[in-house]
């Protein structure tokens, strides 16, 4: 789909978009805190998934929404971790999973996120920057709970590697079988061993240490930007190093204690979002532009790509494919040229022009059907994406 025929067709998905997404709208009051938020997605007008941080605060850096950023960024800070948890996962500083609660084998969902405090502070630092007096004036009032997420995030990283392990909360595992926003499984991996770092979690904690170092001095934080950049840098390095396989020329899609999965996954194009041209050695840009000729479809990039282990089509995150994410790729492929990846990412417009806006797709080679739920939350914010992403990448052409 070329950029002017992306762009018609966003601009006319706008209305029932947002029509859509008011469905999904709701109106809280927790410990004398009121909160329009909204829920992440429903299955014929039920609500199948309540109010996770992630799905917020991914949908409003997406629309670039300072009042859905704001919103987004207040309930965080209002549910941030403040104790240690065997039981829900809860650490200092970690930003809540999922605030309905679901329980299984013991173990809560509650704060089983390891990126959601890194995305806490890109969405502050966002705001920061396109928001009102009145947003700098929340964001200050937010200041202790920015320091916390912070401090989370520096705590995990070890040797420039963002680590994910339960034993810091008190407990041997998690309710989720993973903890990134792919949350089903790992490839060939339904148990992990602790400790794993995941390399699109590594690219989000470069952006969240930029962002805390850009939030410190306005919001007088506390903290020095110097040390938080040079982490930054050492963070990105990682990246290409301890989470790229040599021998097999491959991103690594997670590390635990035993094993590297590798494998052609939509991470490392998704990973493009929250990084800077000067991170990205130009060898290894074009080998992931190259091995996502693998993952394209007639309606974006696959989640994972065929021919590999627990690949499906249909699998939840090992082979469909989800329309928000292609916003992600898009914003990223902007950042680093990449027009052919800006392209077929934008098809996702096609399916969104047949399918309404549901939680995932599914095409098996023959023929598109939606999955999961059918009205999704960051489904609904994917056209607004990809204005934003086209009319930022046409502005600079001229």
């Amino acid at each position: 789909m070329n950029k002017e025929r992306a762009m018609e067709t966003a601009a006319q998905l706008m209305q029932k978009a947002n029509a859509a997404m008011r469905t999904l709208a709701v109106e809280f009051t927790d410990r004398g805190e009121r909160f329009a938020l909204f829920n992440a997605g429903t299955i014929s007008g039920d609500v199948r998934f309540g109010l996770f941080p992630r799905d917020l605060l991914t949908t409003g850096l997406i629309l670039r929404d300072p009042e859905i950023l704001g919103e987004s960024v207040r309930f965080a800070a209002h549910t941030i971790g403040t104790t240690v948890d065997p039981k829900t996962g809860e650490e200092p500083g970690r930003v809540m999973h999922e605030w309905n609660r679901v329980e299984r084998n013991g173990l809560l969902s509650r704060y089983n996120a390891c990126e959601t405090s890194q995305l806490l502070l890109i969405a502050a630092c966002v705001l920061l920057q396109a928001g009102t007096p009145n947003d700098l004036a929340l964001l200050e009032r937010l200041g202790p709970a920015l320091v916390s997420a912070g401090l989370y995030v520096e705590a995990h990283i070890e040797d420039g590697l963002f680590v994910e392990d339960p034993r810091r909360c008190g407990a041997e595992r998690y309710f989720a079988q993973a903890t990134y926003w792919k949350d089903s499984h790992l490839p060939g991996h339904r148990e992990i061993a602790y400790p794993v770092s995941y390399a699109l979690v590594q690219a989000q904690t470069v952006c969240a240490l930029r962002a805390l170092a850009a939030l410190s001095p306005p919001l007088a934080l506390g903290r020095d930007p110097a040390p938080l950049l040079d982490l930054a840098h050492l963070v990105a390095e990682k990246l290409w190093t301890c989470l790229w396989d040599e021998e097999k020329d491959l991103p690594v899609i997670a590390v635990d204690r035993v094993s590297r999965i590798v494998g052609i996954s939509s991470d490392a194009l998704h990973a493009l979002a929250y990084l800077e041209p000067d991170d990205v050695p130009p060898i290894r840009l074009e080998r992931t532009r190259e091995i996502s000729a693998l993952l394209e479809t007639p309606y974006g990039y696959r989640t994972y790509a065929p021919g590999q282990t627990d690949y499906e089509p249909g699998a939840y995150h090992l082979g469909s494919i989800w329309p928000f994410e292609q916003a992600l790729i898009a914003r990223g492929a902007g950042i680093f040229g990449l027009g052919a990846v800006l392209e077929g990412a934008s098809r996702v417009l096609l399916a969104l022009e047949a399918l309404g806006f549901p939680e995932l797709l599914v095409w098996d080679g023959r023929s598109l059907s939606a999955g999961g739920c059918d009205v999704q939350l960051w489904t609904c914010a994917t056209p607004r994406g990809f204005l934003n992403v086209l009319s930022r990448d046409q502005e600079e052409e001229r």
